[in-house]
């Protein structure tokens, strides 16, 4: 299963940072691969929290859905996918300078069994690690700019 991890620097309270990153809806303003997301759940936030979203790695839009499986308020949540690639999502914020530091992690398995393992071989893996890097970019730029 292969693994991603990045990180960035937002010069933002880590308290404004937690509650954008956690709020599923905000996701399409930020995240790459996110062309759509719907909470499900009577609960936007917090363990058993689920979404239903539109994800985009590549040529193919997929339909998924989510589940928060770890969180804890201000410091970190986990979405694992219950529908659509195998892929579970770690998101962590910790207090840095005058700041805050996000620290993200991806695990996943290829689609497609075999021919997907080669893919991410050839592209898919560096394709998934720079729309992650571009998602934080974006992340840094609306929390930095906004008022």
């Amino acid at each position: 299963m292969p693994r991603l991890d990045n990180s960035i620097d937002i010069k933002a309270p880590v308290d404004r940072v937690f509650g954008y990153i956690a709020d599923a809806a905000a996701h399409p303003e930020w995240v790459k691969w996110t062309k759509r997301a719907d909470i499900t759940s009577l609960e936007h936030k917090g363990v058993g929290a689920t979404t239903a979203e539109v994800m985009q790695v590549g040529p193919k839009k997929e339909n998924i859905e989510t589940l928060t499986t770890e969180f804890k308020d201000g410091q970190f949540f986990t979405r694992r996918n219950t529908r659509g690639m195998e892929m579970t999502s770690r998101l962590s914020v910790l207090p840095f300078g005058d700041g805050t530091k996000v620290a993200w992690s991806v695990d996943y398995v290829p689609p497609m069994g075999g021919m997907g393992k080669l893919m991410d071989m050839l592209f898919m893996e560096r394709l998934f690690d720079q729309l992650m890097k571009d998602s934080l970019t974006n992340l840094k730029e609306r929390l930095e700019t906004a008022r």
